[in-house]
């Protein structure tokens, strides 16, 4: 266990906890670290109807959000190096953020998730559930929530 450590991460102080965490965690087991972070995907209308503006020219939401996870997880990614931290790998994902979650610890073969208790979700996430809520009840490896 806590040989491969999936971070999901998403920009927020709970999430760099998170990632903190397992750096620590991975240090004293020897384990690696891969770092995600999930943007939501826009259907073709919403896209269409919604412009983000990026350097110089009108980008789609998905395009800017993908930029911007991309971003996210270099920067995740130096500060787990910096750390001290080997082996770390940081990936950029489309899709619902729970469920892709769980999909990529699965098709990566990790053994552990270890994420902040609360990211940057909306109201949605205090109705429906937080994703690591949700990552906790469908994920099939050990999750450890941090706060």
């Amino acid at each position: 266990m806590f040989q491969r450590i999936l971070v999901p991460v998403d920009g927020s102080d709970q999430a760099t906890r998170g990632l903190d965490a397992a750096i620590e965690i991975a240090e004293r087991f020897g384990g690696a670290i891969l770092i995600v972070c999930v943007y939501r995907h826009y259907s073709p209308l919403e896209a269409s109807l919604s412009m983000v503006r990026g350097s110089g020219r009108l980008d789609t939401p998905d395009e800017a959000l993908k930029t911007y996870a991309k971003d996210l997880v270099k920067e995740a990614k130096q500060r787990a190096i910096a750390a001290g931290a080997e082996g770390v790998e940081a990936f950029a994902k489309r899709g619902h953020p729970a469920r892709t979650i769980v999909a990529f610890a699965e098709e990566q073969k990790v053994d552990s998730i270890v994420m902040g208790t609360r990211g940057l979700g909306d109201v949605g996430g205090f109705l429906l559930g937080s994703v690591s809520h949700k990552v906790t009840s469908m994920a099939k490896v050990t999750c450890v929530l941090v706060k």
